[in-house]
């Protein structure tokens, strides 16, 4: 799994690229509790490359949502794709996290 990191204006873009799952979850978590102690709480998680997330990923994702809002940040998600969105959907995260299909949708909403 790789991460490349973006800014546009308060928001911090991570593109993920590649699998996520139990051994390499830790690297998401690192990076947003790296934001966090630069106090960028703002964070867009763009996955249009991930073609493969299992539930230790998906529960990643939700606990850095909820260590964000305590900072009255929050963490979002651009570009869920094929058994990505299945797995979203299975576990009911889809109605928990904010996901977007357009990138420039997800950067507004955090105005």
């Amino acid at each position: 799994m790789e991460m490349i990191e973006r800014e546009v204006g308060i928001v911090q873009i991570i593109d993920v690229i590649g699998e996520v799952d139990l051994y390499n979850t830790k690297e998401i978590k690192d990076l947003i509790d790296e934001k966090i102690k630069q106090g960028k709480y703002n964070i867009l998680l763009n996955l249009a490359k991930v073609p493969f997330m299992d539930s230790s990923g998906i529960g990643t994702l939700v606990t850095g949502m909820y260590r964000l809002k305590k900072y009255q940040g929050s963490l979002k998600i651009v570009n869920i794709v094929g058994s990505v969105a299945k797995v979203f959907k299975m576990t009911g995260m889809d109605t928990h996290l904010e996901i977007f299909d357009i990138e420039d949708d997800a950067i507004k909403s955090f105005s």
